[in-house]
């Protein structure tokens, strides 16, 4: 079952509103290509990708605006089902992206009605607090980032037997996946590792001293892809890890973190992490110790500010490779859940592609905010909206 009549009904209000439309800077495959690597993919990876292309109308951005602001709307369409987004932690860029995402998502469904938001603001009371609301409410399609974890599990299960259809995203794990709701939209983090060296090997052939950072001391995500970073270093003549620090995933955590490895160490060629935006603490570091910026540095996340760090710096050795933001993941998560709850199977997990890519000095765009991801989905114009820069 597909959704693509939302293509025609937005055509058709544009029309009847005598609105101009809008061009997308990119179909649906050119967005698959650049975000994912590949349009090699299952059927709701290509809707999802087809309703994020369509075209960004005047009357669109002011409803998503409208809907971002509020944390509530009607959409206008007289549309049946009412979709809501369970955040765990709402309260910063990425999230506000992401948000956004789910929003503009919503919008392109004429069968959606209403749209409702909650921030659990990190409290793990809130977020069962916010799922129970929804249960009452009787909403149909619940999508969340569970920050919470297995804490959430019950109040997702009960969701789902109130015949709400759940769906996770971004790796958060709550329950079991197609049984106790619908489906998780995630990454492969382990091959996330293993080409987090082969990009540092990219930019640098000659790379053997690679360092890694990771976030919360334990945190699974970061001792997942560390792991299997070691795998791949482990095929690799001469090449190896030399030291691993933690930064909270901050500026100032990754800062000490990388100052301290530096003053063990004259020479790193390589860096790997999960966090673009934390890794301009690094660059301060290198300024601070007087060091140069001749290393490629391999992420997960691509804000924008570290590209305009690189692009400040003027130094060609300095190497930025990037997987994505990933923000995206909640409009995949939406159109997911759509499809299930009309009644069409889809698999219990889904694992969005991804392909590191070289980071150019272009990225940089002084009119948004640093921390705005350049994979984002999210067109440039409804950003400037939404953070007014």
């Amino acid at each position: 079952m597909t959704h693509y009549k939302g293509l025609r009904w937005l055509a058709a209000s544009v029309i009847a509103l005598g609105l101009p439309t809008v061009a997308t800077a990119q179909t649906a495959e050119e967005m698959m290509m650049s975000r994912l690597g590949t349009t090699d993919v299952g059927p709701v990876f290509k809707e999802a990708f087809e309703h994020a292309a369509m075209p960004v109308t005047p009357e669109l951005r002011a409803k998503a605006i409208e809907c971002w602001t509020n944390n509530e709307c009607d959409t206008g369409t007289g549309g049946k089902l009412t979709v809501a987004y369970a955040d765990g932690f709402g309260e910063n860029v990425w999230r506000q992206v992401t948000k956004m995402e789910f929003i503009m998502q919503a919008l392109t469904y004429p069968e959606v009605g209403k749209i409702v938001y909650t921030s659990a603001r990190g409290d793990t009371s809130k977020a069962l607090s916010d799922f129970r609301a929804f249960i009452a409410q009787g909403v149909d399609v619940i999508v969340t980032f569970a920050d919470a974890g297995e804490a959430l599990a019950p109040s997702i299960r009960e969701a789902t037997e109130a015949g709400i259809t759940v769906v996770l995203h971004n790796g958060t794990v709550a329950g079991t996946p197609g049984k106790d709701y619908a489906t998780n939209i995630s990454e492969n983090i382990c091959e996330l590792g293993k080409e987090f060296i082969r990009a540092v090997r990219k930019g640098n052939p000659e790379a053997t001293k690679i360092a890694a950072l990771g976030g919360t001391p334990g945190n699974p995500l970061s001792a997942t892809w560390q792991g299997c970073a070691k795998e791949e270093v482990a095929t690799l003549s001469g090449v190896e890890i030399v030291d691993t620090e933690d930064t909270n995933w901050t500026q100032e955590g990754t800062f000490s973190a990388v100052s301290a490895i530096l003053s063990r160490f004259d020479k790193v060629d390589g860096w790997i992490y999960d966090y673009a935006d934390g890794f301009r603490g690094a660059v301060r570091a290198y300024d601070s110790a007087k060091r140069p910026l001749d290393f490629t540095v391999a992420l997960r996340t691509d804000e924008q500010g570290l590209f305009c760090d690189m692009k400040a710096a003027g130094n060609p050795n300095f190497k930025i490779f990037y997987s994505s933001g990933q923000n995206y993941q909640a409009r995949i998560a939406l159109t997911a859940g759509i499809i299930a709850h009309a009644g069409t199977a889809i698999p219990a997990n889904l694992d969005v592609p991804f392909k590191m890519k070289q980071a150019s000095v272009d990225q940089c765009d002084p009119s948004l905010p640093d921390e705005v991801s350049v994979s984002t989905l999210v067109d440039a114009d409804t950003l400037r909206a939404m953070f007014k820069k």
